[in-house]
């Protein structure tokens, strides 16, 4: 470490503050929109969820209720598809 040049010594610690700058910067992700969108979203999904279970268990063979059934059941796919995007955009 004596005998190192000292411009090699000022561009290390330049990489370690770019560094620190970013994980710094990923601890702050979670922004209140974020959490928002992702809480709404989370519950929907499990709303809809619920209610496809509802439907199914007590619900009429009608075909209202079989509409009802496959709308629920679309949203809580189309929900849970959006959680997984949500969180894999946050990690990449």
């Amino acid at each position: 470490m004596e005998n190192e040049n000292p411009s090699s010594r000022q561009r290390r610690s330049h990489e370690t503050e770019q560094h620190g700058i970013r994980v710094s910067e990923d601890k702050s992700d979670l922004t209140p929109r974020f959490k928002l969108i992702f809480s709404t979203v989370a519950a929907l999904t499990a709303l809809a969820l619920i209610l496809n279970v509802l439907l199914a268990t007590i619900g009429s063979d009608s075909e209202q209720v079989k509409a009802a059934a496959e709308a629920c059941s679309t949203t809580y796919m189309m929900g849970f598809g959006a959680i997984v995007g949500l969180i894999g955009g946050k990690v990449a």
